[in-house]
């Protein structure tokens, strides 16, 4: 800082942005729009905020006149000290835009230093080391930026950790880009992420697919719990019972760098809720959001309310959801196509957080979700129920002893309840000609229960690298039975186990060692898995042409290695390659003829006891390029899957339902298959009214088995959006849109078709009407077009694709306060 004698007659303002030091539920990126909104109506220079990750931020700020000298600084060095003074190593220092946008990222040096050429003025420096609070600074005209930080508290502590890993391959969605699209569907709001693609089957739940990666072959992880699909249709994903207005962050790995979160991960979804706020004093807090969308009349309502002190806290929610038959676009001569989509959901969920020390946290939590009568015209059955009952306990200690930085565990139980029956189904009605001719009634309930757990302990080896090693397991049992009864006088006609009291156990343990150095980051990663799968009542004839044995055991070894490094300033490269393998699922095992999940067409399929796990292997390279407000990013990837799991035709094997097509398929394991892509991305957010972005993804993918296609693999496509915002940040509008070419590479031996390209153009607005208040408007769909996702299930009675909605409409309000 120069000294008051050396400075100019210009007049600086200088203003404090305080944040609860222990308030940290809601990461940076909503803090940061909220500071800068009140920072923005005041000169640039001198301004400075202090903020660990906090939701809340008051000004208390005061006005002081001030002379300081015009000249700009050629580079600014940021300079990071403990709350002695004493310089800090190994602090990551992050350069940004002023409407936080990251630029580039540095570690501070031995001395404690990080220096950025140019001039950075009006910029944003985001600081953060292990065991204390993360700080937001404003850059002004000085060369020197001192960053006093202060001790954090344990869950800061340990998320400030997890985000030292390299970012190859991962996309990250924050709590206000969430609620920017409201949703009763957490995977439609991932609809905009490079790489995400999704598969529907009605009107929610609502499966995603990232990179030509779907079903188990995803880990997704909530809150560090894995639960699976209710039942084997999988009208249900692991993530359709996440409520999306109670989300803080989502990552997406499109790639096998997730080893410490999950076994067979070769892609991952990482979903963190809001922890239970900490206070120095007994506050409350809490907030409410309501919504509604014309096309289908889905309704919303959620709640949330916390309180608690530095010792104890809590908090609560609630949320109901609701939406009925759905109108898709306008197909010219034909009007008015109506969808069934009727569905009803509600949940409630709490948590409790005890501190019995200053760096250590206990954390339970419950959670109950219900939903009903959901239309599936994508399958063969509707849904008359889920039921998910979920219980966790989590230990966090931060900085225990010397060398050791944190300690985590956890232990969960998720049970899910579901039940399928064929009411408004062509067959509940009688048909003559058909075979059986008469009315049928189906039922079909299931239970899938996962017991897991883990725990980890991280060390800090020396100022640079960083250990952490850890363990996981998770329990699954999933067991269903068939009823098919002649709907008159309720005769049974047959039943059967689709899932035969299936189990699979999961015992991983791994270790993972990141180096942190001034021009980049470093992560190798290691992991063996241990596995047992059985049924328990398997029937006559699938023991009789499932080969021999029904119980396996595998050992599964999977190891990564990631980086990044800043070539020059502006230019990153980050690069990584892994392997991973995963285990087969309850219906690639064990399946009796039932449909499966990743086919287009409900045929019957025949599972394989002894089939082994799919072994990937991928490498990527991504390239940034930042000029000023200007980013640009390029990247690819190359994925072999060895021992792919596909199917094949079985002419031996009968059909087991007179309405399935003549031919049964057994699953196997094929030689390989191959999966290459690329995503290319621009965005412009150096204004304070506006802002673009454009991004354009391809994956290309052929199974060797079959020398044709893989199933299911979007299109190339390319979405792009302009922003034009009030200076202050509190209104803005947005107009997107999303071009998709048609796809005619399609796995013709398993009956997939091409499907025709399309264009959508929406509308979204937001307004923060007050400061505790905030409204979002939209119009979606805006052409009304008539298309579907080239991933979309087909009716299995027409073969025709589920379409997407029409013109659709939505106003929501959401409030928060403290």
């Amino acid at each position: 800082m120069k000294p008051l004698a050396a400075r100019g007659r210009k007049a600086v303002i200088r203003v404090s942005c305080l944040v609860s030091s222990e308030n940290h539920w809601w990461r940076s990126r909503s803090l940061q729009k909220k500071c800068l909104t009140a920072l923005s109506r005041l000169p640039a220079a001198g301004r400075h905020f202090t903020s660990p990750r906090g939701e809340t931020c008051r000004l208390a700020g005061f006005l002081l006149p001030l002379l300081f000298c015009t000249v700009a600084a050629a580079s600014v060095t940021v300079v990071v000290e403990d709350p002695g003074g004493d310089r800090i190593a190994g602090a990551r220092v992050s350069l940004q835009t002023s409407v936080g946008r990251e630029i580039e990222t540095r570690r501070t040096s031995d001395a404690g230093e990080a220096s950025f050429e140019g001039n950075q003025a009006g910029r944003i420096v985001e600081v953060a080391a292990d065991g204390f609070e993360p700080q937001l600074v404003l850059v002004s005209d000085d060369e020197t930026l001192v960053v006093r930080l202060t001790i954090a508290t344990v869950a800061t502590t340990i998320e400030v950790e997890a985000e030292a890993e390299p970012t190859v391959a991962v996309q990250e969605t924050g709590a206000s880009e969430l609620a920017a699209i409201p949703s009763t569907d957490l995977i439609e709001n991932l609809r905009a992420t490079p790489g995400v693609n999704v598969l529907r089957r009605g009107a929610t739940n609502i499966e995603p697919v990232v990179q030509g990666l779907r079903e188990t072959q995803l880990a997704m992880v909530v809150d560090g719990t894995r639960t699976f699909a209710a039942g084997p249709a999988r009208m249900d994903s692991e993530l359709s019972h996440v409520e999306p207005g109670h989300i803080s962050s989502v990552e997406v790995v499109t790639g096998p760098y997730a080893l410490t979160k999950a076994a067979g991960a070769l892609g991952a979804i990482l979903v963190r809720s809001p922890q239970v706020p900490r206070f120095d004093r007994w506050q409350f807090g809490g907030g409410t959001a309501s919504g509604y969308r014309s096309n289908g009349s889905g309704r919303y309502g959620r709640a949330r309310l916390f309180a608690g002190d530095n010792r104890f806290g809590f908090s609560l929610r609630a949320a109901g959801n609701q939406g009925n038959d759905y109108r898709a676009g306008d197909r010219g001569s034909v009007k008015d196509i109506t969808v069934p989509g009727d569905f009803s959901n509600h949940q409630f969920g709490g948590k409790l957080r005890f501190n019995p020390a200053g760096n250590q946290e206990i954390a339970l939590g419950g959670f109950y979700d219900e939903q009903t009568g959901v239309d599936y015209p994508g399958r063969l059955l509707t849904a008359e129920h889920f039921i998910l009952r979920s219980f966790s306990g989590n230990y966090y200690a931060a900085n225990p002893a010397d060398g050791i930085t944190a300690i985590k565990g956890n232990i969960y139980l998720n049970k899910k309840s579901h039940r399928m029956s064929n009411r408004e189904k062509p067959t509940a009605r009688p048909m003559t000609g058909r075979m059986p001719p008469f009315a049928l009634d189906v039922a079909l309930p299931t239970e899938a229960d996962t017991l897991g757990g883990s725990g980890s302990v991280e060390f800090a080896l020396s100022e640079t690298w960083r250990l952490q090693t850890g363990f996981d397991f998770y329990h699954l049992n999933q067991d269903a039975q068939r009823y098919v009864a002649r709907q008159r006088d309720g005769r049974l006609l047959f039943s059967d186990a689709v899932w035969p009291d299936a189990t699979i156990n999961d015992q991983g343990v791994y270790v993972q060692t990141v180096g942190a150095f001034e021009r980049g980051e470093v992560a190798a990663g290691a992991r063996a898995d241990f596995v047992q799968a059985d049924a328990g009542r398997p029937s006559d004839f699938f023991l009789a042409n499932a080969g021999q044995g029904i119980g396996r055991n595998e050992t599964n070894f999977n190891a990564s290695l990631a980086g990044r490094y800043r070539l020059t300033d502006g230019v990153s490269l980050s690069a990584g390659v892994g392997n991973v393998r995963r285990t087969a699922n309850a219906l690639e095992r064990f399946s009796d003829r039932f449909p499966s999940t990743r086919f287009q067409v409900a045929a019957e399929f025949m599972g394989l006891p002894a089939i082994q796990p799919e072994s990937s292997t991928q490498g990527n390279l991504n390239v940034d390029l930042t000029v000023r407000d200007f980013r640009f990013s390029a990247g690819g990837f190359l994925r072999r899957i060895n021992d792919y799991i596909t199917v094949r035709p079985d002419p031996d094997l009968p059909k087991r339902l007179p309405l399935s097509p003549p031919v049964v398929f057994r699953y196997i394991n094929g030689d390989h298959a191959t999966f290459r892509g690329y995503q290319l991305g621009a965005e412009y957010r150096g204004s304070r009214w506006f802002q673009f972005r454009s991004r354009a993804a391809k994956v290309i993918a052929d199974d060797r088995e079959l020398n044709e296609p893989v199933l299911g693999i979007a299109p190339f496509e390319i979405y792009s959006s302009v922003r034009i915002l009030e200076p202050s940040g509190r209104f803005w509008s947005e107009y997107s849109v999303r071009n998709v070419w048609d796809q005619q590479r399609v796995s013709t031996r398993r009956l997939e078709t091409p499907s025709p390209g399309f264009t959508t153009h929406d509308l979204r607005f937001g307004a923060e009407v007050h400061q505790k208040i905030t409204l979002h408007f939209g119009v979606e769909n805006l052409g009304d077009k008539h298309y579907f996702e080239h991933l979309n299930s087909p009716n299995p009675f027409t073969r025709q694709r589920i379409p997407e909605p029409g013109r659709a409409v939505y106003l929501s309000l959401t409030t928060n306060w403290q």
